[in-house]
């Protein structure tokens, strides 16, 4: 089952951003089966209309859209606790992304971040992190190594694994990575060689292809990953395509 784990989809009266059925077109082109869908980013930074259209594209494709929420404690800890009760008890989402770096807080901030990270955490679901050299204070692998201390049991995923800008934080994600085994690292925006060391370090087994589509081409990046791992056994290539991710979610062939 081939998976890409970086998609965003957008509610049309944001004015940016992709559809379910562009979404979808794209997957095609490419001959993937499934996307992990959460907002896009949003100008106002309100991104309840993108929650709600990801439920309404996972209904309409529950076989192709992977559902996951977003929420933004910035406009408030109680409006983002109230957004994250919706992602959860109605639109059932498979998982969260919390976003520091878009909106402006840090990922383990106590008053921000824990209180929504608790509720992740007691329903069970994945928790997915930008994490990125675009602000790495807000988002670096430290604070969100303090978070599975505090929560061992969680499933992490960390979206860039410290690329989407210049210098990486790459490194960094991989030596925590090593003594963290509930993270799994997202490859979209991160340089080649970088993966490589990854691979070597970490393993393939905990290592997914994302194309952080409509950000970047995804006919572009499945592409120039299919180079990036040309060197993996089958199996290999198999596991981070959207193995590592299936198995993770639970998710069968």
């Amino acid at each position: 089952m081939r998976i890409d784990a970086d998609c965003h989809l957008a509610d049309p009266s944001n004015g940016t951003g992709i559809g379910a059925d562009e979404l979808i077109r794209r997957l095609d082109e490419v001959n993937v089966d499934r996307a992990i869908t959460w907002p896009m980013v949003s100008y106002t930074r309100d991104i309840a209309a993108d929650n709600a259209a990801i439920y309404q594209a996972w209904r309409a494709h529950p076989e192709r859209i992977i559902s996951f929420g977003g929420v933004n404690p910035m406009l408030g800890l109680k409006v983002a606790q109230a957004e994250l009760r919706c992602c959860i008890e109605e639109y059932g989402v498979w998982g969260v992304k919390l976003n520091g770096a878009r909106d402006g807080y840090y990922v383990d901030d106590v008053r921000l971040a824990l209180p929504l990270i608790e509720m992740i955490a007691e329903a069970g679901l994945v928790l997915a992190f930008h994490c990125g050299a675009n602000d790495f204070e807000r988002t670096h692998p430290y604070r969100i190594a303090k978070i599975s201390a505090q929560f061992p049991d969680l499933r992490l995923m960390l979206v860039h694994m410290g690329g989407s800008g210049l210098p990486d934080i790459a490194e960094a994600v991989m030596d925590l990575a090593s003594s963290h085994p509930n993270w799994y690292l997202i490859d979209s925006e991160v340089e080649y060689r970088k993966i490589h060391r990854a691979l070597a370090q970490v393993g393939p087994e905990r290592i997914c292809y994302g194309s952080d589509t409509p950000f970047c081409p995804m006919r572009f990046e499945w592409g120039l990953r299919q180079v990036v791992y040309q060197d993996l056994e089958p199996a290999e290539r198999e596991m981070v395509f959207g193995g590592n991710i299936a198995r993770m979610l639970g998710i069968r062939a």
